[in-house]
């Protein structure tokens, strides 16, 4: 069956997506609040008992503040540095379901699960792609760039999300300490706009057809920037292709 992804929320204040086929359900992340999650989880047609696991991506907060108490429910899955460092940060909580998983396939229902390791300041952050043998999707946020590990991994998917966090001149000009702008602009930073847009065009190569641009700043992009940096690379380097895209918002659900 085709693979759809609901964002949930995607931003600074919190991520969280849902990826379906119908029959297999993963989330990733869990960074909303667990009553705004389970809220929008209900909006969305689904219920805690259709999500075979959640993916965490890396330990920062806006992608983990839900894991403990969805933790109950859903098992949760990532690298074992992660996990520690998850542990850490939420010592006395009990929490439950956690699995480590090592940069190799493993199965969620009928998806198969590949983790891989992409560039952010975190324990051991993972980007993954979920195959369910007709559609694969690739996820890629929080990464400083795209390295050749992190292109061969998603190179053939489908769907991508994929960040497209800030644009460089609204950064550089925005109010953000200079500690701050150089941590985004590093190679265990965020993605830029313009790097996004010319991956996406290299995805595009490897058969790729929808995308969703997530991650977006509220205070150095502009969703309607991010978008239109991308869909204009797209349309120069590939006229007249059926190809989409759309923006995860951070306070409404989008459906690709």
């Amino acid at each position: 069956m085709s693979i759809s992804v609901y964002s949930l929320g995607s931003g600074s204040k919190g991520n969280c997506v849902i990826i379906s086929d119908g029959n297999n359900s993963v989330m990733v992340d869990a960074g909303l609040g667990v009553r705004s999650t389970a809220k929008k989880i209900r909006e969305a047609g689904f219920g805690l008992c259709d999500i075979n696991g959640i993916l965490m991506t890396h330990e920062h907060n806006d992608h983990i503040k839900s894991i403990s108490e969805l933790s109950d429910y859903i098992p949760v899955y990532s690298h074992s540095d992660t996990l520690n460092a998850f542990m850490y940060s939420n010592s006395g909580a009990n929490i439950k379901n956690l699995n480590a998983v090592e940069e190799k396939s493993f199965c969620l229902g009928d998806f198969e699960i590949t983790p891989f390791s992409v560039s952010h300041d975190a324990a051991h952050p993972y980007g993954f792609t979920i195959n369910n043998g007709k559609e694969k999707v690739g996820y890629v946020t929080d990464t400083g760039y795209i390295s050749k590990g992190i292109l061969k991994n998603i190179y053939g998917c489908d769907v991508i999300v994929l960040e497209s966090n800030h644009d460089t001149e609204l950064l550089m000009r925005g109010n953000y300490p200079d500690k701050l702008k150089k941590r985004i602009f590093s190679d265990k930073g965020h993605l830029c706009n313009n790097e996004t847009a010319l991956t996406v065009c290299d995805l595009v190569k490897g058969g790729a057809k929808k995308f969703m641009l997530a991650h977006v700043s509220e205070n150095n992009n502009l969703t309607e920037l991010a978008y239109w940096t991308t869909v204009k690379k797209l349309e120069m380097t590939y006229p007249g292709e059926d190809l989409r895209v759309k923006v995860a918002l951070q306070r409404e659900t989008v459906i690709l």
